[in-house]
């Protein structure tokens, strides 16, 4: 099939991959929808040009005040529409390509919309984790100079600040881990930080060891992505130990989704 769509993502070390979380929510709805498309990479400096070419304006503010270029964008070429925003191409492809898989059930935009901010809110937070994420020395440079540090080693979050972190992440995703038993009340079971010793590990409440790796139903939707896409990030860009550890968090559960997420991950 010839290619309908061009997806910009950010170009990582090599091998090129997608490792940022907006670009793989992108990238995984466009493996479901099965819409013929190819990836163009860019590199940091490149985006805010090549959005600007293409008449795309700013999706994100820095604390300035200053309109900040990033990606995804994609260009539909059977239709001549060009989309800059995750979420804004997610809507886009359910709505012109409506005989594919949905991404969105029915009259859950907003819903799935709110649980998109709350996701992206959990997991930025814990973001100083991932010191290992896989951008190029131009992007590392661009980061430096954005924040008026000395280096991108600068910017590293203290290893002893790291563990108490740990634990404050644990918790947070126990509590996401709820919406996948269709749980989450004030009276069950709650995910409170622990220590670190293991005795003190969090451990799933009886019948939600084997939950996932759908929010619900047999199959993926848009809300799923938003998830897999963080869990991409974090396997990408977290330490080896550290992902081994977060994805046996809450009896396995995040191994699981990736896992079950794995068919729509395909870098084309």
């Amino acid at each position: 099939m010839s290619e309908h769509i061009i997806f910009y993502d950010i170009a990582s070390q090599q091998p090129l991959r997608t490792f940022a979380p907006n670009p793989w929510k992108t990238r995984q709805a466009l493996n479901l929808k099965g819409v013929p498309y190819r990836t163009e990479w860019l590199e940091m400096p490149d985006i805010a040009p090549l959005r600007e070419k293409l008449g795309v304006p700013a999706n994100r503010t820095l604390p300035d005040g200053t309109p900040y270029h990033t990606l995804p964008v994609i260009q539909d070429l059977s239709t001549g529409e060009i989309i800059g925003d995750s979420f804004e191409i997610a809507l886009y492809l359910d709505r012109v390509y409506p005989e594919r898989a949905p991404l969105f059930r029915p009259l859950t935009t907003g819903l799935t919309a709110a649980f998109n901010a709350q996701v992206d809110g959990l997991f930025t937070k814990f973001a100083v984790l991932n010191d290992q994420m896989p951008i190029t020395d131009i992007a590392k440079e661009v980061f430096v100079q954005r924040h008026g540090a000395k280096s991108w080693d600068d910017m590293k979050f203290p290893d002893e600040d790291r563990e108490g972190l740990f634990v404050s992440f644990e918790a947070a995703l126990g509590e996401l881990a709820k919406a996948y038993k269709h749980t989450g009340g004030t009276t069950d079971h709650v995910w409170r930080a622990g220590g670190t010793d293991k005795a003190q590990a969090q451990r799933p409440p009886p019948g939600q060891e084997e939950a996932g790796p759908f929010l619900d139903g047999d199959a993926p939707v848009y809300s799923d992505f938003i998830v897999g896409a963080w869990l991409k990030m974090s396997k990408a860009s977290l330490r080896q130990e550290d992902w081994q550890r977060v994805s046996s968090w809450q009896g396995g559960l995040w191994q699981r989704v990736l896992d079950g997420l794995e068919k729509w991950s395909e870098i084309k």
